[in-house]
């Protein structure tokens, strides 16, 4: 097992550190309780465990997680918040040391989470926190280069940042995130371990009552630790766009502007382009609730074997009370369009599409008691690599006491 523990203390030292340095996280509304617990007890389905086109292998999980959480709370100053989060996972199908990456049919796994928030003054705010994660599903991967099938690694995010209001009107923030991508098994550490960091400012200024102008400037640097060859990038943002009320309940955003691009690999040269995103968002009492965005412009790789892409991403997201505070469904879609430049002879470059469909609903059978479950779709096609599909069932029961 390859050690993490060295580059997961070092990026929650910066994040604590860069506090000083860095935004902008709203407050956290005011705690209920002191302390929770939590125990979700369910099963996942996939009719494709592997991510393959051929010889596909289904596999059913069952999940014991249990969560705690401790609060704290004084006044409208300072929160924090700890939570403990084991897993127990049993497979039906794990997969073999012949089909690559031996899995066990029983692995404990879990997480960790500190995150808090201090108003310094009543016009700073300093947050920051940190989430060590140990898992084998791909989704919780969200900004470096995915696994297709579960992969055992272990993952640690840490944020801190400091928002400043100059008046009603005009403010900033800054933030800077860190993670770090770890995984177990040593072939797939090789092609996936990968660091990202990133900092962000950005400024808004109302300029009306229903108008907000707002700036950003952000760098980030993926770092991969593949050993064949350099793999790696640092993008630089710069972009401008404003926000509109249109309603009491339903907001609009666009921003957009330059990226420039630089490669690890001195043998590629440097790339810069256009970049921008819109968002429609209507957040209310109302019993359905809808966010719509669209997203251009440089990001890490989906890929493992390059260092950069350049994503158009298509996202939509419903929610809908069925029936009031007892049963709301969530509908969920997404899609991308990456393109990738040549990297060499055996990374050509080309195409990649993705789509992401899922449908759940949460049924509450008291106060303490939920029933969720639902139904998820993935499909890829990529020009330089194995297209799949996979079809993802799951359902569980949670309490809270």
């Amino acid at each position: 097992m390859r050690s993490s523990y060295r580059p997961c203390g070092d990026i929650i030292a910066i994040s604590f550190v860069s506090v000083l340095l860095a935004s902008g996280q709203e407050p956290s509304p005011e705690l209920p309780d002191p302390w929770s617990l939590s125990l979700r007890v369910g099963g996942e389905y996939s009719d494709n465990r592997d991510g393959t086109s051929t010889n596909k292998q289904s596999s059913f999980d069952v999940i014991v997680e249990p969560q705690a959480v401790l609060r704290y709370q004084d006044a409208d100053r300072t929160t924090a918040q700890l939570m403990l989060t084991p897993m127990i996972k049993w497979r039906s199908n794990p997969r073999t040391e012949a089909e690559g990456g031996a899995q066990k049919d029983t692995e404990l796994f879990g997480a960790v989470e500190a995150v808090g928030m201090h108003r310094l003054t009543p016009t700073v705010t300093l947050t920051a926190g940190d989430r060590l994660t140990y898992n084998d599903d791909p989704n919780t991967i969200q900004n470096a280069a995915t696994a297709r099938r579960s992969e055992s690694y272990v993952l640690n995010a840490a944020h801190a940042g400091v928002a400043k209001e100059f008046s009603a009107e005009a403010g900033f923030g800054l933030t800077g995130v860190g993670e770090t991508t770890r995984y177990q098994d040593s072939k797939a550490a090789k092609e996936l371990d990968s660091d990202l960091f990133a900092g962000e400012l950005n400024t808004h200024y109302i300029v009306g009552s229903n108008w907000t102008l707002l700036g950003l400037i952000s760098a980030s640097e993926y770092q991969a630790e593949k050993t064949v060859r350099m793999r790696g990038s640092a993008v630089e943002t710069y972009n401008a766009g404003f926000e509109k009320k249109i309603t009491q309940d339903l907001v609009g955003k666009i921003m957009g502007g330059l990226q420039v691009m630089q490669y690890d690999n001195p043998e590629l040269d440097p790339a810069r382009g256009m970049n921008g995103n819109a968002e429609m968002t209507f957040q209310a009492a109302a019993p359905t609730r809808f966010r719509l965005a669209v997203k251009y412009g440089y990001t890490p790789p989906s890929d493992s074997a390059y260092s950069a892409q350049q994503a158009t991403t298509f996202t939509g997201e419903i929610d809908h009370d069925v029936m009031s505070d007892r049963l709301t469904l969530r509908l969920l879609g997404e899609y991308m369009d990456s393109q990738y430049v040549s990297e060499g002879p055996d990374t050509p470059g080309g195409a990649e599409t993705q789509v992401r469909l899922s449908a759940h609903g949460t049924c509450f059978l008291t106060q303490k008691w939920s029933l969720t479950g639902g139904y998820a779709y993935e499909k890829w096609d990529s020009a330089f690599r194995e297209a799949f599909t996979r079809n993802m069932v799951d359902l569980s029961v949670r309490a809270e006491w």
